[in-house]
């Protein structure tokens, strides 16, 4: 088995961070504070395959693969490439109507920026290096030549229980991963080093009482992030025989976790399903969702909280068994909490974006999902496959805020085959 995405796209006003994941990982990354236009395309592939029982045993294999490119359309202009793939073996050990499953995974992440150029001279434009909150120094001129690459490699494995019966179904994991992510520019200059913690507990649930079947799924996960900052001085060597030069960096101060990351997620979702032959009918349901994240820099001491509570509910229906569907869902988010400490808010990178997202993370809003769906067998050249149609919306809209409230609102079409 397997699934193959392809995302291409443009965002539109972006500044202050040419990689693709600024926020709550590696602090050291890169950007300019001209707003301008991005284009982005990612390519994700998974594939999988497993064995039928061997005496008590299953076995099993999956590899991710994610090819990512994020350029930057306008002065000073940038490029990065991602490459990302994940190597997961599997054992499953049955007996009676237990079983027993390890996993374990390779997880490698690699994206470099190299030659940021621009098409006109400035002499003002600055290009920023940061290095946690606020920390973030411009330098005019510095993207000549500015290249830098980020190496991650992370190691998990995970441990489950399962248990299948005529009533209920259960399945129970455990999990723990440690990733390291070397920081490296030209003559393998470091900045830092950055690694991170993350461990997980899920249980999914499939309870049958007489015709109905109940879905009940709990899922939390725990990270911490971990930023060593050093002071590194370029050494050059010059070979008495051959006059040429070798340049490494030494690093003559270490500071232990001068920038830390948590990230708290709890899920829980609750659906009850009316089957009909090998389909589901109808359902309906609960989804709730929390969320806290700090951010911390020491020192001097800099510090961002926030968290989020969302709830919703659910319901759909496949019409009368003739390939029509619809989706329905709605809910409310909570802020739950939002502050922000920092030990000078009035930089350009604070008042850029730092000071400028806590709306974001203080605002309350709604938000409603609905989709139309349509099924049907077709038939080419002597394969028969199932088709479908889907048509979906979405809407959201904030609480005042400052005597203003904010609208979203997405629509989209797609089309596929259900295997």
């Amino acid at each position: 088995m397997g699934k193959f995405d392809f995302n291409n796209g443009k965002t539109k006003d972006r500044a202050w961070a040419d990689v693709v994941r600024p926020y709550n990982s590696d602090p050291y990354f890169s950007g300019s504070s001209v707003y301008g236009n991005y284009d982005f395309q990612n390519i994700n592939l998974t594939a999988a395959i497993g064995t039928t029982k061997i005496g008590k045993w299953n076995f099993g294999a999956r590899i991710d693969y994610n090819l990512g490119d994020l350029s930057r359309l306008r002065d000073p202009r940038s490029r990065s490439e991602l490459l990302e793939y994940k190597l997961t073996p599997s054992a499953i050990y049955n007996f009676g109507n237990s079983s027993i499953g390890l996993a374990a995974w390779y997880n490698r992440r690699k994206e470099k920026i190299q030659n940021v150029t621009t098409v006109q001279t400035d002499a003002t434009l600055k290009y920023y290096l940061m290095s946690g909150l606020e920390n973030a120094n411009g330098t005019t001129g510095g993207y000549g030549s500015f290249s830098r690459e980020w190496v991650n490699q992370n190691f998990g494995a995970e441990i489950s229980y399962g248990y299948k019966g005529n009533v209920l179904n259960s399945l129970n994991s455990i999990s723990i991963q440690r990733g390291s992510e070397s920081v490296l520019g030209v003559y393998k200059y470091s900045p830092g080093h950055y690694y991170n913690y993350i461990y997980g507990l899920q249980s999914q649930n499939r309870l049958t009482t007489g015709k109905l079947i109940h879905q009940i799924d709990l899922k939390a996960s725990y990270e911490e992030g971990f930023a060593d900052e050093y002071r590194q001085k370029l050494i050059i060597n010059t070979d008495s025989v051959t006059g040429f030069n070798s340049y490494r960096y030494d690093t003559q101060i270490k500071f232990n976790k001068r920038y830390q990351i948590r990230v708290l997620n709890l899920d829980a979702h609750y659906r009850m399903s009316i089957p009909y032959k090998d389909r589901i009918f109808a359902y309906m349901g609960f989804i709730a969702n929390y969320n806290n994240v700090s951010n911390k820099y020491l020192l001097n001491t800099s510090e961002l909280k926030y968290g989020r509570l969302n709830i919703a509910f659910e319901e759909g229906m496949d019409l009368c068994n003739t390939g029509l569907g619809y989706a329905l869902s709605a809910g409310y988010s909570f802020s739950t909490r939002n502050s922000i400490n920092l030990a000078d808010n009035t930089n350009e990178y604070a008042q850029g974006v730092l000071l400028p997202d806590m709306k974001y993370y203080a605002v309350d809003y709604g938000f409603v999902h609905g989709e139309l769906s349509y099924e049907h067998p077709i038939t080419i050249k002597g394969t028969t496959s199932n088709w479908f149609a889907k048509i979906y919306g979405n809407y959201l809209r904030t609480k005042k805020y400052e005597n203003t409230a904010y609208n979203k609102y997405t629509f989209g079409v797609c089309v596929g085959i259900i295997y």
